[in-house]
């Protein structure tokens, strides 16, 4: 009897460590469906879901870094807000799956007619030139950089959690807010130049396609070139959902009203789609707090005043103010844009001398710089004038000139050629 007993318990545990492993493996539907088929089942699966979906996510996203933050996401499903889910847990890995249908569906090159940002990808001649595979390679890199501003997104949880634990309510909102903009800049600093391209590029075609989808609006609208900057900002912050709530409105929702000016016609029936309207009505009073700075710093400067106040926070054109003081409510923090454009690598200058002129090692070629002819002698003896010459050499120059491609751009095409080189 106690023999029966023991073997009963013994196949009972290695059942269970099966079964664990079989959700750790299997996708959420299928894993609530086996939950569902019967009560050991369901309090077995529930007892062990932290570890379950840590595991899960885990082997999704193998790089730390990048792994929901203290194990928790933002909500992006259809509504007029986003909840902290709980961490570890169902909802966390429902959301992450949400996401990565989103981001496969508005990246599918195989739909007819071209998604928005596929077709936004079209309009970039270098991207269009690709063959198939490298613009495959291309987009499997955009849906990358989805990732990264999910992931961005999500950074606000390392300061709303902790402050939730302190009773948000005590905590000045303005405070929490400059919190989570310092640590996602921080995570923006720290990515390599491919991401920070990809991030730059993934929000420029937001902005194109948005322009797209606005159509006439966006002419009319006084603010309409300021209202695409600030998608642009909002796709940084808000990640994939702030995309997939202007390009692809939910089917069938309606809601009454026209909403804000920032949203675009199909996406007037939905939650997803409004809110992020809000939030980018919220990034345009922040570009607009942004330029009244500028207009009193260079008033200040004009009348000789404020040289003080503002001798720690220069380079503020160049991408915002570095040291500015933490107490100051009415400092406005640049964007996350610019902080992905700031961090990019610069291209190496030319050496230039004391008067800014480019420094010219070759004897002759300063000499032309400088007007003074020479004369060279062939190797038959005959003169050959230099002012000649250098006419020949132009229309060389013209024949074979090419347009510079950006430096974020050129890094992406050179990523994308070397991992699929073009077939001849």
């Amino acid at each position: 009897m106690t023999t029966n007993s023991a073997t009963t318990t013994t196949t009972s545990l290695i059942n269970a460590d099966i079964t664990l492993l079989i959700a750790e493996q299997t996708d959420l539907p299928t894993l609530l469906a086996l939950a569902s088929t019967n009560k050991h089942l369901n309090g077995l699966i529930n007892a062990y879901e932290h570890s379950i979906i840590k595991s899960k996510i885990t082997t999704a996203i193998p790089n730390p870094l990048l792994q929901p933050p203290l194990g928790s996401v933002l909500s992006s499903h259809s509504s007029s807000t986003r909840q902290i889910l709980p961490p570890w847990s169902f909802q966390v890995a429902a959301e992450l799956e949400r996401r990565h249908t989103r981001t496969e569906t508005m990246f599918n090159i195989s739909t007819v007619p071209p998604t928005p940002l596929i077709s936004a990808m079209f309009r970039v001649p270098s991207f269009a030139a690709l063959s198939r595979q490298q613009f495959t390679q291309l987009v499997d890199l955009f849906k990358r950089a989805c990732c990264l501003a999910d992931h961005i997104c999500d950074l606000a949880l390392l300061v709303k959690i902790p402050a939730m634990a302190r009773e948000l309510s005590a905590v000045d909102p303005y405070v929490v807010q400059k919190a989570i903009h310092r640590t996602r800049q921080g995570f923006i600093k720290g990515l390599e130049p491919l991401d920070l391209a990809l991030l730059t590029h993934l929000a420029a075609l937001g902005g194109m396609a948005y322009a797209e989808e606005m159509g006439e609006l966006m002419s009319s609208d006084p603010e309409g070139l300021e209202r695409m900057v600030a998608f642009k900002e909002t796709i940084l912050r808000e990640g994939s959902a702030a995309l997939w709530g202007f390009l692809h409105p939910k089917e069938g929702e309606v809601i009454e009203g026209n909403g804000p000016p920032s949203l675009p016609p199909r996406a007037r029936g939905s939650g997803l789609g409004r809110y992020i309207a809000g939030k980018v009505e919220g990034v345009l009073r922040d570009l607009h707090a942004y330029e009244m700075g500028l207009k009193e710093r260079d008033h200040e400067e004009a009348e000789g005043e404020g040289e003080g106040e503002w001798a720690d926070k220069e380079g503020v054109r160049e991408g915002g103010w570095e040291d500015d003081d933490d107490d100051d409510p009415f400092v406005v923090l640049h964007g996350l844009h610019q902080t992905v454009m700031g961090a990019f690598p610069k291209p190496v200058e030319e050496p230039k001398d004391d008067e800014g002129d480019a420094v010219i090692e070759n004897e002759s070629e300063q000499w032309e710089g400088e007007g003074v002819e020479y004369e060279e002698v062939d190797i038959e003896g005959e003169d050959v004038s230099s002012e000649e010459e250098g006419e020949i050499e132009e229309e060389e120059v013209e024949e074979e000139e090419v347009f510079p491609v950006e430096p974020r751009e050129q890094l992406i095409l050179e990523v994308v050629r070397s991992a699929v080189p073009c077939s001849v």
